[in-house]
């Protein structure tokens, strides 16, 4: 996540000078230990910068936000589905195996993310000319995307090796798996140093940095996890409220006037950190040999396949919005035109509205709007594109990804308040995110008890966070992710949709197992070379 200017150059500059005369793709996917981190590195402040921008490189890169985290691995939800007729997005489809090309390159990039972050850590508390507030600053940065790292990891994978150290030889690999209780606690011990020593946002020059109340954010987020399924330690609820707290009663975090501007302004590459605490940033500069780019509204963005001068915002579109998410707005609910993309552009040219409720797109992200419907060849049909960049690139995007909104914030704290106390002090949270979207407070008559509360938030957060990578890891920890996919199939089953296409819809559900499909197995290469790692016995079976 590097600032588009001085932590892009810098980034350049490490490869450069570290990696020879490369080219950027090249360099970016070279092993951190064995290519730039060399024993000289690090002496001083513009190394240690370059250094940090090395670390969040592997936030942004295809293996994990760029495309497979933020899109494949959220597929085969309550959400959204794959919608092509193969098996290429296996893991959303439920049909993946150890040997899913997927899951090792994901686990790869997150490792190497882990391994820059253990010898920025190891090194840097020794480089000379750097004070002591600005160096545990960056210390910070390290301690915080180590933690989100292994986040995504332990979410995703369960129990996994806890490498907290640089790598110092092959007999390293050789690493059991920790327990969830060690892999949370060094979560929390590196995201609590980081709420400590990172500055604030509103203190920040540059946007693209982890910044203290974000720090404080994930925090609630990581406590929110361990409360649910598989750890059930419900009285991390009180630890999730408690970081929510901080954020709130800081006061600078707001949540922006307009839901629509929110991401028009992650579309149009610009800043509002009062509202989006902490983003994935991505770069269209192609043109001039730089992949700092991603694939958020080209492959979970509003179909456009009309592509003849090769300026138009193409869309492949393999996501599609399950007919949970297209029914479950209230009427006058701001989101749900914005979410739900009912138009389309095929390849003839032709912008159209959709009907079939099977077939909306993804919205959030999306690259085009329609102004007029019609053809295109006939001068009827028009269109308008919204990404920030004179031409368009067919199948990468600049596009910038949230991993953590104020609106999550609010909606998190009126959980925990909930689970704790029952729904009287958590209507005020909920409240804040509904009138934002158009509507009147929660009718605290028809949900007034814990449990109805429960279900509202549920379907709450699907509706104001879809697409925002969350919708899996709620449904794991609530515990639920088989049951809502069940009544998504009823759903599907229940349209007058032809059975061609439901059956396409229905595989998720149908190929979910309970016992293995909360978690993913260890890729096979992982457990061919580590030999203290055994696979997860449910995917023994």
């Amino acid at each position: 996540m590097k600032n588009k200017l001085s932590i892009l150059i810098k980034s350049i500059t490490l490869g450069i000078f570290l990696a020879g005369a490369v080219s950027c793709e090249d360099y970016l996917s070279v092993d951190p230990k064995s290519s730039w981190v060399k024993e000289a590195f690090y002496e001083n402040e513009d190394e240690v910068q370059m250094g940090l921008a090395g670390i969040y490189n592997y936030l942004g890169q295809d293996a994990t936000y760029g495309q497979v985290i933020s899109a494949m691995f959220e597929a085969g939800t309550d959400e959204a589905l794959f919608n092509r007729n193969n098996n290429n997005w296996a893991i959303g489809l439920y049909n993946h195996t150890p040997a899913d090309a997927n899951l090792r390159i994901t686990w790869l990039a997150l490792y190497q993310g882990i391994e820059a972050a253990n010898n920025f850590i190891a090194k840097v508390p020794n480089t000379s000319g750097i004070d002591e507030t600005t160096r545990d600053s960056y210390l910070g940065e390290a301690y915080f995307m180590r933690a989100l790292y292994y986040f995504d990891l332990v979410r995703w994978w369960g129990e996994v090796p806890l490498r907290l150290t640089p790598t110092a030889g092959i007999n390293d690999n050789d690493l059991a798996a920790a327990s969830l209780e060690e892999i949370y606690q060094q979560i929390i011990t590196d995201f609590t140093f980081a709420s400590e020593h990172l500055p604030h946002a509103k203190d920040q020059s540059e946007p693209g940095h982890a910044n203290k109340m974000a720090a404080h954010g994930m925090l609630a987020r990581v406590y929110l996890t361990m409360a649910g399924y598989p750890m059930q330690k419900t009285e991390m609820y009180a630890e999730a409220a408690a970081q929510c707290d901080i954020v709130i009663s800081d006061g600078w975090h707001q949540l922006n006037p307009s839901y629509k501007q929110v991401f028009l302004n992650y579309i149009e590459n610009k800043y509002d950190r009062s509202e989006s605490m902490f983003e994935v940033e991505f770069t269209l500069m192609r043109d001039q040999g730089i992949r700092e780019d991603g694939r958020i509204g080209q492959i979970n963005g509003a179909q456009f396949y009309y592509y003849p001068t090769q300026t138009e915002p193409f869309a492949y579109a393999m996501l599609q919005n399950s007919v949970k998410l297209n029914s479950i707005y209230e009427e006058g609910d701001e989101r749900d035109e914005w979410n739900n993309a009912r138009f389309i552009c095929n390849s003839g040219g032709n912008i159209s509205k959709v009907s079939n409720e099977l077939k909306i797109w993804p919205g959030k992200f999306r690259r085009w709007e329609p102004i007029t419907y019609g053809k295109i060849t006939e001068g009827v049909g028009s269109y308008k594109v919204l990404e920030g960049v004179a031409t368009p690139d067919k199948n990468f995007t600049g596009i910038n990804y949230p991993l953590l909104r104020y609106a999550d914030i609010l909606l998190m704290k009126a959980e925990c308040e909930n689970e704790i106390n029952g729904p009287a002090n958590a209507y005020q949270y909920l409240d804040q995110v509904r009138v934002r979207a158009g509507l009147q407070d929660v009718d605290k008559g028809t949900i007034s008890g814990k449990e109805q509360f429960r279900k509202e938030i549920q379907d709450e957060r699907m509706r104001e966070l879809c697409f925002e990578g969350v919708r899996k890891h709620d449904l794991i920890r609530w515990n639920i992710l088989g049951e809502s996919l069940t009544e998504l199939n009823e759903m599907i089953d229940a349209t007058n949709r032809s059975d061609k296409d439901k059956a396409l819809y229905k595989r998720a559900g149908e190929n979910f197992v309970p016992s293995k499909h909360t978690i993913m197995p260890y890729p096979i290469q992982e457990t061919t070379m580590n030999q203290k790692l055994d696979q997860h016995s449910e995917w023994l079976q």
